[in-house]
């Protein structure tokens, strides 16, 4: 399976920046990350600081909360901010709150079911 590549929307909490992007599906990544430079253009917050695993070792990121809208769908999502990375890491939390998975075949977003047990 390639890299799978999703249009989506972030804002910040009051809804009043908004940006576009293109996010690499990151099945590895637990909450989604977003770069440095789009968190400061949609004033996100810091809620508190985080440790996190990364290929390079244990580093410390801000954690903080944003919109995240994709598929006509929305959710309020604890992200990371990084300024490791160039590009928006959709995690697998996010995916899973608005119920939607990776297709490896298609390299597509499938709708996927809730689970309560």
């Amino acid at each position: 399976m390639g890299h799978i590549y999703v249009s989506l929307k972030i804002s910040n909490m009051a809804g009043t920046k908004v940006r576009e992007v293109e996010a690499l599906a990151d099945t590895g990544a637990t909450l989604t990350v977003i770069p440095q430079r789009i968190a400061q253009e949609l004033e996100l917050g810091e809620v508190r600081r985080e440790k996190v695993e990364s290929g390079a070792g244990e580093i410390e990121l801000v954690r903080s909360r944003a919109v995240v809208t994709m598929e006509e769908k929305d959710t309020v999502q604890d992200v990371l901010i990084s300024d490791f990375i160039d590009r928006v890491l959709l995690g697998v939390v996010t995916l899973e709150a608005m119920a939607l998975s990776l297709d490896p075949l298609t390299g597509k977003l499938k709708e996927k079911r809730l689970l309560l047990y």
